[in-house]
């Protein structure tokens, strides 16, 4: 679950009419201050229960839901002290008891309450980490249990804190076996590479906005192992696997395809078993679509700065904070603007067909040039440092996104449609034309999205259903 990015990648629809249905809407008091509120979604992955946890300053309460989104019960306790000020992430044990986390700033306490509706019981649990010698990559919720991801900062060495049913389990990971280099073919520490290109989650199977898929070091969590993707040298992706049954780690690499116009930038996004690449200069831009498991190349789409992009469904646009977008005049000017940005490329899998989208954001607000660890705890708490929250970047118009969208059949190869309007662009009109909401967040609920909020005026919270308009 993430904080809404939608609005800046968004087309604008002349008639976007609104793509929702009103699911629930449950009275819920919250009372002031707002600064105090907190919301989490928790949605059990056995049986698709979905619990809502709100808070104010002085009362918790938690709401059941069935797998239908019928409301089943709810149950309200006092808040934990002030000292805990966020809700990190939820797990479920065996019986579908959920257990949600809250954090002091520094990690270091972590109080867990866990909710048994049947017995109208809470029980906490209080774990203290000193993360002494280790510097926190990211904390999120998979599979029913609840992760921290840390670093060493004196071995090249990973460590998963994975929490449920009120209990905690250290595994480490050692990297010291496998070879990473810089851009020069030089060894690196493992705490280099996060140092440099800050840590950020993929959701698989949603929409991704292109702030999260520039980082050049992501990861991917699947149903039976974490896949770690390293662009941080411009000539392979460094790909490691994390065996969540026994958390071994096997190692990969997949080769960037080569500019004929010589060096670039490059990144990549894993999606659907398959690997798309992105390699970026001045003069030439080149994607590569490859199957994650060989490496094969299935195709490739090159395209130099006096030609035009004969593999895009939408202008080449620029939006800078909530301005309107503007168009580029040409090709050219397009490469030179993703030289001076942070590349990146992320796709989306639509129904019959990804939805991709390619370019680059910077920051223009001081520098005018590259926007630094931007993708690092972006709307969350998982950095574990201070929280970069993508709104304050847009009212200020310190951020620029430059980008073009294409779609791909599943045998990746080019083809020319209409846009489809998707679920987030709903969303987002929604939300800007909805006033008196708060705490409002999506999260993938089966073959849709589900936007949760808290309805300030009536107070109530509310779950809307919002779809993707699919055209054929």
């Amino acid at each position: 679950m993430k904080k809404l990015l939608f609005a800046f990648l968004t087309l604008s629809f002349a008639n976007l009419s609104f793509g929702q249905t009103l699911l629930t809407s449950i009275d819920l008091d919250l009372k002031k201050a707002s600064s105090n509120h907190r919301a989490l979604h928790a949605v059990n992955a056995n049986n698709n229960e979905v619990f809502v946890f709100a808070s104010d300053k002085d009362k918790l309460t938690a709401i059941k839901y069935n797998s239908f989104i019928f409301f089943k019960d709810s149950l309200s306790i006092n808040r934990p002290d002030k000292d805990f000020e966020q809700i990190a992430g939820y797990s479920f044990n065996e019986e579908g008891t959920p257990e949600i986390y809250w954090i002091e700033n520094n990690f270091k306490k972590i109080k867990s309450i866990s909710f048994d509706l049947k017995t109208r019981k809470t029980a906490e649990n209080l774990f203290e980490i000193p993360f002494e010698k280790e510097h926190i990559l990211s904390s999120f919720s998979e599979n029913n249990s609840f992760y921290i991801m840390t670093v060493s900062k004196t071995e090249d060495e990973l460590k998963l804190y994975v929490f449920q049913d009120g209990k905690m389990k250290e595994k480490f990971l050692d990297f010291s076996e496998f070879k990473i280099v810089n851009a020069k073919n030089n060894p690196m520490k493992l705490w280099s590479v996060f140092d440099e290109n800050p840590l950020e989650k993929i959701e698989i199977d949603e929409l991704n906005s292109l702030v999260y898929a520039t980082s050049k070091a992501k990861f991917y969590v699947l149903d039976d192992k974490i896949i770690l993707t390293f662009d941080h040298t411009v000539s392979e992706t460094q790909i490691f696997e994390i065996n969540l049954e026994n958390y071994k780690l096997e190692e990969k690499k997949i080769a960037q395809e080569t500019l004929k116009s010589g060096a670039g930038k490059s990144n990549s996004y894993l999606s659907n078993g398959k690997l798309y690449q992105l390699k970026v200069n001045k003069n030439e831009l080149l994607i590569a679509v490859k199957n994650y498991d060989s490496g094969e190349l299935l195709n490739s789409f090159t395209t130099s700065k006096d030609e035009i992009i004969a593999h895009k469904n939408s202008p080449l646009f620029s939006q800078t904070g909530k301005q309107r977008q503007r168009e580029f005049k040409n090709t050219k000017k397009f490469l030179e603007r993703l030289e001076e940005s942070n590349i990146g490329i992320s796709v989306y899998e639509a129904q019959y067909n990804s939805f991709i989208t390619i370019g680059g954001i910077r920051d223009v607000a001081s520098t005018g040039g590259i926007l630094l660890g931007i993708a690092s705890g972006v709307g969350t708490v998982a950095s574990g440092g201070s929280t970069v929250f993508m709104d304050d970047f847009m009212e200020g118009g310190s951020l620029q996104v430059n980008y073009f969208e294409t779609h791909l059949d599943p045998k990746s190869q080019y083809f020319k449609k209409e846009q489809e309007i998707l679920a987030t662009d709903y969303v987002a009109q929604f939300l800007d034309q909805k006033k008196d909401i708060s705490l409002a967040s999506t999260f993938k609920f089966k073959d849709h999205y589900i936007l949760g909020y808290y309805d300030t005026k009536e107070k109530k919270y509310v779950l809307r259903k919002f779809q993707d308009d699919f055209i054929d």
